[in-house]
């Protein structure tokens, strides 16, 4: 079964709890304004991987993490994909699992009537990117999305598990740079008290 992947970036601090390994997904149809992903939205871009291959490369660096993020792109539009993937995660590995969703919550249920993503998701953040919002308080993340803690399959509202805002780039070996995580406005330009520094 072959997944389609925009990119892997690690590590990230940003994108749930300490230290993790992120992966993002190619392809969303929601298409929210403003997407700062718009890149990945369509579905035939990225990678196509086996998700048995890319579990066994995971598998040799999971000891130096404390967690999996998967985003996008939407990550349950390739829902078995994404199932088949963190059977593997949750059953040979301690990895926390979080994933980004702008489905919601109740939409997903609805998607999908299995819940078997209840099994195996430590953090759901759900809920479409609304940029109105976002450019009202430009320096929060996760505006008008909500972290859910599945305790047992069930969810619960979590407001502890607090996000870094830092963001991070990566550069890879084709000097392609990525960046994780919404940086603030003044985080991109240098102001004038910056400057004077």
């Amino acid at each position: 079964m072959n997944w389609q992947i925009n990119k892997i970036q690690y590590p990230v601090y940003n994108l749930g709890q300490h230290k993790r390994l992120g992966i993002w997904v190619q392809g969303c149809s929601l298409n929210c304004n403003g997407c700062i992903n718009q890149t990945l939205w369509n579905c035939e871009g990225g990678e196509s991987i086996d998700v048995q291959n890319l579990f066994n490369w995971l598998l040799l660096k999971a000891e130096a993490f404390d967690g999996i993020t998967i985003t996008g792109g939407e990550p349950f539009e390739q829902y078995e994909q994404l199932i088949a993937f963190l059977h593997l995660i949750k059953t040979k590995t301690r990895l926390d699992v979080c994933v980004f969703s702008g489905y919601y919550l109740h939409e997903l249920y609805s998607k999908y009537p299995d819940k078997l993503f209840t099994k195996y998701i430590d953090y759901l953040i759900d809920g479409r990117y609304n940029e109105k919002l976002q450019e009202k308080d430009h320096n929060k993340e996760l505006i008008n999305q909500t972290t859910y803690k599945f305790i047992k399959e069930v969810p619960y509202i979590d407001e502890t598990n607090k996000f870094s805002t830092n963001w991070s780039l990566k550069v890879d070996e084709d000097c392609k740079i990525y960046m994780s995580g919404l940086p603030k406005i003044d985080n991109l330009f240098l102001t004038p008290e910056k400057q004077e520094m």
